[in-house]
């Protein structure tokens, strides 16, 4: 006999009954199939990134180097970087928006984001700099295996 470990205990659901269109519909049980998931699970998703939108409008979430991470919209800049140079002058969110060259208010939107999504963008922050550590250190290994300093 296999003993397993116990599942983690998942919120309860509730039954929600939605009037679709046929179209969306379709679309929507089409891309579930694609992804491999439940159409209820990829709704859900939708539904939360919809509202994560109304939320934070200036930010969408991006996929860099397998970490997601939050990123202005419009510019190529992530929330944490701008995070970073506001810790970095003081909190002095007019600075900020001069030295990055961007709208006074979407260094507020990044830190307004960044306040929400604390623990998840410093996870993402903290995995991006290892791989990145991770990177040098391979670099450096190669260089000092090939004869270059």
């Amino acid at each position: 006999m296999v003993c397993m470990a116990p599942e983690p205990a998942r919120a309860p659901r509730t039954v929600v009954s939605l009037r679709l269109d046929p179209d969306a519909l379709q679309r929507v049980t089409a891309r579930a199939r694609a992804l491999g998931v439940s159409r209820t699970a990829l709704v859900e998703r939708y539904i939360l990134e919809g509202m994560e939108r109304d939320d934070h409008p200036l930010i969408r979430r991006r996929d860099a180097d397998g970490v997601v991470v939050g990123a202005l919209v419009g510019h190529r800049i992530d929330v944490h970087q701008v995070v970073e140079a506001l810790e970095g002058a003081d909190g002095d969110v007019a600075q900020v928006a001069r030295d990055l060259d961007i709208p006074w208010g979407a260094v507020e939107a990044c830190a307004a984001y960044h306040d929400a999504h604390r623990e998840q963008e410093e996870r993402a922050v903290a995995q991006l700099r290892a791989r990145s550590a991770a990177a040098e250190a391979a670099d450096a290994l190669r260089r000092t295996a090939v004869g270059g300093a």
